[in-house]
Parts: C-alpha cells; sequence; structure tokens
C-alpha cells in the first residue's frame, strides 16, 4: 500500500513513522514546521479521561525517541472542581491548599502533578529526515478521477491520502470539494520574564485563564488568547497576560509576543478519520499536538492499514455533519470550563 501524507508536523511525521512502521510505502511532503528552539509541553493534568490517557500514549511513543524532562506542574482551580479524572487514569497528584509564594483566594486550591517536556523540533526533523519528507507546499487536485497532491510541478498518486496540515487541511479538502468540520482561529503567546518560581514551573491558571511553561534560562512562555485567524494579537497582549500572572506571582514583564494559527473541532478535541473514499484526516489539535499527535498518528495509521481502529469519540466521521460553532467557545483542556460543559 502507498500512503501520501502531506504535512510537516507532528501528526504528519508520527502518522508516516507508524504507517511505515506497518508495512506501508510512504511519501511525506510538507513545509518544514517553524517549531521553537523550547521544548514544547506534554501535561495528564486534563479534565478528560480520553485525553490523559492519549497523553500517556503519547509520552510512551517519545521515550523510544528521547528522554522527556519531567517538570513540576500546578493548576489553580476552584475547590469545587472534581478531580476524578485523574485518578480515574492514575495520574499521581497532590493538593496544596495554602502557599506563601502565590496568592490563592480561599475557595481555591493548587494541583500539583508531573508535566515533561518534549524536544519535538528534533523529534520531527529526525522523523522527516527517515521518511525523506520533500519539502514543498502541496496542493490537492482530482485528476481523471483520482485525488492527486501535486508539489513542486509534480503529481503524487497513493492508495490513500493523509492530510495532516493543521491549520492548513481545511483549504486542502476544499480544494476536492470536502468541507472540514475544522476551524481554525488566531493562537497568542508571549516571552516574558518574572519570578524563578514562575519560570520553572509548568502552570495552568483555570480561574484567571491563562498558561505560563518553561522557556530558556531567566524566561517563560505565557499566554492564553483565541481570536479570528490572521489577526496579529490584541494591543497590548502581552501586559494583559502578565497583569494576570503578577496578581498570582507579584511581577511578569512581557518582553516579546508571536501570534500563531490553531486548528480546533466541534468537540475542542483532535480528530482523525475518514472524509472520503481513500482521503483521511488528522487534526484539530488545538495547539495540543504534543500530547495527542503520535497517539492519533497510531490510531489513524491502524485505521488505513486495518481498517479497524475504534470509532471512538476523536473519529472525524462523528462531526462531517456538525453545524456550526464558535472556534473560541470549545476550549477543552481549562478544567473550570469543561467541568461546567460537563455538568449541562
Amino acid at each position: 500500500m502507498k500512503v501520501i501524507v502531506v504535512g510537516g508536523g507532528i501528526a504528519a511525521s508520527f502518522t508516516a513513522y507508524f504507517l511505515k512502521s506497518m508495512g506501508a510505502d510512504v511519501v511525506v511532503i510538507g513545509e518544514k514546521p517553524k517549531y521553537p528552539l523550547a521544548s514544547l509541553v506534554l501535561t495528564q493534568s486534563m479534565p478528560y479521561v480520553d485525553d490523559i490517557l492519549l497523553a500517556k500514549e503519547s509520552l510512551t511513543v517519545y521515550r523510544q525517541f528521547t528522554e522527556p524532562k519531567p517538570v513540576t506542574s500546578i493548576d489553580i482551580m476552584p475547590k469545587w472542581i472534581n478531580l476524578n479524572p485523574l485518578k480515574t487514569a492514575g495520574v499521581e497528584y497532590r493538593i496544596i491548599e495554602e502557599a506563601n509564594w502565590v496568592r490563592l483566594s480561599k475557595d481555591e486550591f493548587i494541583v500539583v502533578t508531573t508535566d515533561y517536556m518534549i524536544p519535538i523540533r528534533r523529534i520531527v526533523s529526525e522523523l522527516r529526515r527517515r521518511m525523506n519528507a520533500v519539502k514543498a507546499k502541496a496542493s490537492l487536485k482530482l485528476i481523471n478521477g483520482s485525488l492527486t497532491v501535486v508539489a513542486n510541478g509534480k503529481r503524487y498518486i497513493g492508495d490513500s491520502i493523509v492530510l495532516a496540515a493543521g491549520p492548513g487541511n481545511t483549504e486542502l479538502a476544499m480544494q476536492v470539494g470536502v468541507k472540514l468540520p475544522l476551524k481554525s482561529y488566531q493562537c497568542y503567546a508571549s516571552v516574558m520574564t518574572g519570578p524563578i518560581k514562575v519560570m520553572n514551573l509548568s502552570i495552568g491558571d483555570d480561574v484567571l485563564g491563562w498558561y505560563s511553561r518553561p522557556f530558556l534560562p531567566g524566561l517563560f512562555i505565557a499566554g492564553d488568547g483565541c481570536g479570528k485567524p490572521n489577526e496579529g494579537a490584541p494591543l497590548n497582549y502581552g501586559w494583559r497576560i502578565a497583569r494576570l500572572i503578577s496578581s498570582r506571582f507579584g511581577w511578569a514583564v512581557p518582553l516579546l509576543t508571536k501570534s500563531g494559527t490553531c486548528e480546533v473541532s466541534p468537540s475542542g478535541g483532535p480528530v482523525y478519520g475518514k472524509v472520503k473514499d481513500d482521503l483521511y484526516v488528522i487534526g484539530g489539535l488545538d495547539g495540543y499536538g504534543s500530547m495527542s499527535g503520535p497517539a492519533l498518528a497510531r490510531r489513524l495509521a491502524e485505521l488505513i492499514i486495518k481498517g479497524n481502529a475504534p470509532m471512538d469519540d476523536y473519529r472525524i466521521e462523528k462531526y462531517l455533519n456538525h453545524g456550526d460553532w464558535d472556534a473560541c467557545s470549545v476550549e477543552r483542556h481549562n478544567w473550570l470550563i469543561a467541568t461546567q460543559v460537563k455538568g449541562q
């Protein structure tokens, strides 16, 4: 079986890797992704058990390529939050109700777990090298009744085609008349300096709505943010996030703000599956590709090669007829929002 994988990042690279390990002849076509020099974070502190299990599976995959660096993670939550997802998924955690290094209200607590820093840039580069990836922008066409990928003026035809191009998935699918249940939005983050405690922790403030991750020595990355595609960060965005951090830890100063395009599904979670004939998609990673990408890539490869992947909640087929939705309203990874959605 020959499979053409379109994309250059985590989802594309691992899908190609697993397809090849299952015996497929794989061609990877995609522009080299611009990952940051710093590692990306993999967290297991999430409000959905299935998401946690995906992260655990992805962590196992990463350990075939590297030894992930553990980092202490804290989530600031209201005390009424139910932590059963962590218990059910077997995540070790402890609770802090008072601390002199962070400002908490009397109805808040801290949940401490372990995150892992993953050198995504190095791993993806290695996988692209192994797969002899074609560095090019691809398009999808229907030629003589066959789905065809065109890149650098050359045509690529396979038994199956996988779209794993992040926010580019929607445009590629529309080129052959397929509408995907995915939407793009603008995501923002700022490089900051601040208290040493903040620099060394992976933080999720589910009450005030911001997160931070370790970056280079003396720096950390923080953000929230969801806006219209192709729009830059709002004016003074970095200072707004810095004020939220300061209200908890005393001070923070933004140095540089970046914006990028993210992609989300109606559920707020990632999706994979078959959308037409031999056309498959993996996407909607919502900026959390480091957590779910490798695990979902393996499921997609099994679906293509064996045809027997389970119809789980991540299957894109479940959402193909989904109505319109607001890309900024489906925040799946914030405990406060997710718990409120579950309770509706």
